[in-house]
């Protein structure tokens, strides 16, 4: 990197294939809007990548499945993630700083 440039960090899950591997992405692209989203298929897991802060809202993962969703049911399908992340009871957040 050259000076005076700056390159953006991709920050976000790794989520097992599945229900709420799927709705976690949909949740992503819904919540996220306006980031550079990238997501990797390969057989048993979705590497999610977000442009600087991925951000996923428990409501909006909840309204995607029509059921209520826990964190600790995201946490249990992502066994791991890029970034810095912050858990609340009601969002999660991953960030590149």
């Amino acid at each position: 990197m050259t000076e005076g440039t700056t390159q953006q960090r991709f920050v976000g899950p790794v989520m097992k294939t599945g229900e709420i591997g799927e709705a976690v992405i949909e949740a992503i692209r819904e919540d996220n809007q306006g980031r550079k989203i990238e997501i990797e298929e390969h057989a048993s897991y979705y590497r999610v990548k977000v442009e600087g802060e991925c951000l996923i809202s428990i409501a909006t993962v909840s309204d995607v499945l029509g059921r209520d969703v826990l964190v600790s049911d995201i946490e249990q399908n992502m066994p791991s993630f890029e970034g810095f992340i912050r858990v609340g009871t009601d969002q999660m957040r991953f960030l590149s700083k």
